[in-house]
């Protein structure tokens, strides 16, 4: 099972350059995503079903791994709506805190520039602030959100991918 493994790092890796780079605005990684992922998962399941049974259920393949599609997309349209600053049209404009002490930044300080810039205190990120804990501070915005992809993309590649292997290992 370590080609489930291997597609899912693949996809998550595709998953972070894209949203690291901004090749694509947001709206259209949330197609793009699950269609890399579903095509990987797809290859995986070939590979793997031929190795294992020396023949191959295409049907089963393409039907079992939809489950692939759906979960990343899912998480993709999640993340998408974490990152809109709902916050800001709920409440109105407020001073962003500092994380670690909890304490309101000064209006002529870098940090509150950088704050209101990237309006990161009118976003829920409940899922995204799991990930962006263990980043470190200084990183880019765009470095955190790419890790934030390739951490739920992998898991969410994953998951489905295994089941579906394991049931396709069953000749």
């Amino acid at each position: 099972m370590s080609i489930c493994v291997v597609g899912s790092i693949l996809v998550a890796a595709v998953a972070m350059t894209l949203i690291a780079s901004d090749f694509f605005p947001q709206y259209i990684n949330i197609i793009i995503i699950p269609i890399i992922a579903y095509v990987l998962s797809v290859i995986m399941s070939i590979i793997f079903q031929y190795s294992a049974c020396k023949k191959l259920n295409m049907g089963s393949i393409l039907i079992g791994d939809l489950g692939v599609i759906v979960t990343n997309t899912i998480i993709g349209l999640v993340l998408f709506i974490e990152n809109i600053p709902v916050y800001k049209y709920a409440f109105g404009p407020y001073a962003p805190r500092n994380p670690i002490t909890g304490l309101q930044y000064d209006s002529d300080s870098k940090e509150y520039g950088d704050a209101m810039a990237t309006e990161n205190h009118y976003k829920p990120q409940l899922l995204s602030g799991i990930v962006k804990a263990v980043i470190p501070v200084y990183a880019a915005e765009e470095v955190k959100e790419g890790f934030v992809y390739l951490y739920w993309t992998f898991w969410m590649t994953m998951l489905p991918l295994y089941f579906v292997m394991g049931a396709q290992g069953l000749c």
